[in-house]
């Protein structure tokens, strides 16, 4: 084998090399958030019992315009739990976007569930919103928030939209597009895989 071919099969060497060790920790982190949701998750219900939380079926109409409740945990405040049953999900979402804090939790990126125009952004780990991209039109997503006010939806629309199209992901164009969205980058960070959802009638 000739120097320039020895170069050659080191370099697709190193590259395979990369790319395994990108996969095995990618496979860890998203291991790690799925123990950490899970016991905030546990968490956050053992509270809510704690308040004795009544759902009211009317309660978003009477006060959209209330600021969610959250509830403490590990000194960060916590809206409410999102379920996906369609992919086995079921997440905290914590009440203010923060980059660290994705790598353990979905978080809130705008709006509210009462006002009907709640973003919800998360880390594309498989434990996370990884999978939301499978997920097919008329899945149903719930929302639960901290005094156990149930929001159920269904999946009306996915997109891909550019991570500079904030506009574009957080406004609607018309009042009854959408009433949830969950998006998370691809793998290549270029895109911003979107899932539009829709209350149920």
């Amino acid at each position: 084998m000739n120097k320039k071919g020895l170069v050659s099969l080191i370099a697709g060497f190193i590259c395979i090399m990369a790319a395994l060790a990108f996969l095995i920790n990618n496979i860890m982190e998203s291991q790690q958030a799925e123990n950490a949701s899970e016991s905030i998750i546990h968490e956050l219900n053992r509270q809510m019992d704690v308040a004795n939380a009544v759902v009211s079926e009317d309660f978003p109409t009477d006060n959209p315009d209330r600021i969610m409740p959250e509830m403490m945990v590990d000194d960060l405040g916590y809206i409410g739990i999102l379920s996906v049953p369609e992919l086995d999900l079921e997440l905290p979402v914590l009440g203010d976007f923060d980059y660290d804090a994705l790598q353990i939790t979905p978080c809130l990126y705008s709006g509210t569930v009462y006002q009907n125009n709640m973003v919800i952004g998360a880390h594309n780990y498989d434990a996370h919103f990884g999978r939301i991209g499978n997920l097919h039109i008329g899945a149903t997503v719930i929302f639960t928030d901290t005094e156990r006010h149930s929001f159920q939806y269904e999946v009306v629309n996915a997109e891909s939209l550019k991570p500079n199209q904030n506009e574009e992901l957080t406004q609607k164009q018309h009042e009854n597009d959408w009433n949830l969205t969950m998006f998370t980058c691809n793998y290549s960070g270029t895109e911003r895989v979107t899932i539009r959802c829709a209350l149920k009638k």
